[in-house]
């Protein structure tokens, strides 16, 4: 599993059932396994019609136009991304291969993520194409406008801010139902009917570990995908794919996804890429606790798009462009959003929230704790260097290994670093799992900070010693809605009337897929990795919904901008499996922008946790 940076990293609930397993034999799972948590228009293309020879000679003296969906005009390629210095030319790890990367001109939402929320519909630039939040111009994929006339596929009635249906806020600007050629095998994965996405079902040696501490949190594998196959019927219906429409073909995983981003078995990752390849795959959809950093670059290797990735940062997807997508949150997002927090609302104020009474009334002294691999680390640097620049130190920095089998001995040495070096306050980018461990460490020795950490849901945080995590923040919070509420469940009921979703993270599965669908429906009939991601590129700025506002533009490989600062409420019934523990907003529920540390004011005031 790939470090939990992100948001919605879920330890998973076994099964013990059987799948079918695409076109390969069916096997039993293994006992369900971690899994890290775990796209937009285009518009109606049509033949320019030459009626009389003066016209004619007009379109003839006119500037060009580009062919529509066209690699040369729809391509999200640029030479190089100079903000990250990139050269295009990238390695696999594990793999040793060499693939040109489709590395795009990043724009504002290189380093920053876009900017501030907003929860305003399009944003349509005269020309026809959109610019992103920022500004960033669109390039690639199928035009944007939105403002085609005729009906759509669900029967919207398309024009100038029109969305393709009305059951999202994140809906795409409407396109008119499409006929015509759309060019049949555009590209690996793609053919005149179907557009193939692979799963991958994974193992790990440490699954034992895992499932022993993960509880109730686990979640069914053969649940998750039924959800996953509903809620791809449905989209099938309902985004304009120009003649072809998606299946999903999940496989039995050679490799240990544990022992992948360890560094380990990666020869087991570059098999299983190769699988997700011979099955014909356009890109991969695996549950992003059982992906793996390794997985997802070989998958690039391959050309195959992964849409698992959790956590990395920024000039890591610009480095494996145009083929790594998520809906989390960009590593580098959430590095701001601790800046944000700690710089605007916790800095140079009293530890109040922890849990020692000789602590709450220190100054607080912040401790850095993340995973050790490169890309984690690199996070963690960033975190520190935005620190520095508001004139904050990090008193002590630790960093741990993905090995569970050490969890206990690397849980004891950490905590007690921190307690000798006076932190107050740690600030934990963590995985979903180790902090449990940490947890039962700092109760052993007594200590009782503050933490910061993300947010992996409710049923991850109820396996946390209450007695720590009633002192925890989450810095990239989501709102639960109730039990039959929130876009994904109505989104279900219009899929499957009268069933109910099989895994009670099926919200995981739906964001996901309405990512992969935008996209599709954005890069217009010839569907390749780049005309993907010019069309991803193109698309305006969402409402408000679940996961914040969804915003677009060079670069916006992944589209949250803003997020909530939680909780943990040990009293409150949680929404998403009616157990005792929930994370709840501070501040009222407000909203804040990554990228701008104005929307956490009012700065230098204690944040309004804990009913305070």
């Amino acid at each position: 599993m790939t470090s939990g940076a992100g948001r919605g990293q879920q330890v998973g609930r076994s099964s013990g059932s059987q799948v079918s397993i695409g076109h390969a034999p069916d096997k039993t799972l293994a006992d369900s396994q971690l899994r890290r948590y775990i796209a937009k228009v285009a518009v109606r293309w049509s033949p320019l019609v030459i009626c009389t020879a003066a016209l004619g000679l007009i379109v003839a003296l006119a500037p060009p136009t580009p062919t529509p969906g066209s690699s040369s005009a729809g391509s999200a390629q640029a030479t190089s991304s100079t903000a990250h210095g990139e050269s295009g030319k990238l390695a696999s790890t594990g793999t040793g291969r060499a693939f040109t990367g489709a590395t795009t001109t990043t724009g504002s939402q290189s380093t920053s993520g876009g900017t501030g929320p907003t929860t305003s519909g399009s944003a349509f630039a005269g020309s026809g194409g959109l610019t992103g939040s920022g500004g960033a111009s669109a390039s690639g994929g199928a035009s944007a406008s939105g403002g085609a006339g005729g009906i759509a596929i669900t029967g919207q009635r398309c024009g100038p801010g029109a969305r393709q249906f009305a059951w999202s806020v994140y809906a795409p600007p409407c396109v008119p139902a499409w006929h015509g050629d759309n060019g049949g095998s555009t590209s690996h994965g793609v053919t005149g009917s179907t557009i193939t996405l692979t799963y991958r079902l994974a193992n790990s040696s440490q699954q034992a570990i895992i499932d022993s501490v993960g509880g109730a949190a686990v979640p069914s594998q053969q649940a998750y995908l039924q959800d996953l196959q509903t809620y791809t019927r449905f989209f099938n219906t309902q985004f304009e794919l120009y003649g072809r429409h998606v299946v999903i073909k999940p496989f039995q995983g050679q490799g240990d996804y544990v022992a992948e981003d360890q560094g380990q078995d990666l020869a087991g990752a570059q098999a299983d890429a190769q699988t997700a390849y011979s099955l014909g795959a356009f890109g991969d959809v695996t549950f992003l606790l059982t992906s793996s950093q390794p997985y997802e670059q070989d998958l690039a290797a391959e050309h195959v798009l992964s849409f698992s990735p959790t956590g990395m940062p920024q000039s890591w997807f610009a480095q494996y462009a145009p083929y790594e997508w998520s809906i989390w949150a960009s590593g580098t997002k959430i590095a701001q959003s601790y800046v944000n927090t700690v710089c605007q609302r916790m800095a140079g104020m009293p530890a109040i929230f922890a849990g020692d009474a000789a602590l709450t009334s220190q100054i607080r002294r912040f401790g850095l704790l993340t995973p050790d691999n490169p890309e984690y680390d690199h996070i963690g640097n960033e975190i520190q260097a935005g620190l520095q620049r508001c004139g904050v130190p990090v008193a002590k920095r630790e960093a741990y290994s993905l090995d569970y089998a050490q969890a206990s001995e690397q849980g004891t040495t950490s905590m007690a670093a921190f307690r000798a070096a006076g932190v107050t306050t740690v600030l934990c980018m963590c995985d979903p799992v180790m902090p449990i461990f940490f947890a039962e460490a700092a109760n052993g020795q007594g200590y009782h900070p503050e933490w910061v950490v993300p947010n992996y849901l409710d049923p991850a945080g109820q396996q946390v010693s209450s007695s720590q995590w009633a002192h925890a923040i989450s810095i990239d919070g989501w709102p639960m809605p109730p039990n039959g509420q929130g876009e994904a469940y109505h989104a279900f009921e219009l899929a499957a009337p009268g069933r109910q979703p099989a895994e009670q993270y099926y919200m995981v599965a739906y964001y996901t897929m309405l990512q992969v669908f935008e996209g599709l429906q954005a890069a217009g009939p010839d569907l390749t990795p780049d005309t993907f991601a010019g069309g991803m590129f193109s698309l305006p700025t969402s409402g408000l919904g679940q996961f914040g506002t969804w915003s677009y533009g060079n670069g916006a490989y992944t589209p949250p901008a803003n997020t909530l600062i939680e909780w943990w409420d040990q009293s409150a019934v949680s929404n998403l499996d009616h157990s005792q523990g929930a994370w709840v907003p501070c501040n009222g529920g407000q909203w804040v922008s990554y990228a701008d540390p104005g929307s956490w004011a009012p700065a230098h005031q204690q944040l309004a946790c804990f009913g305070r």
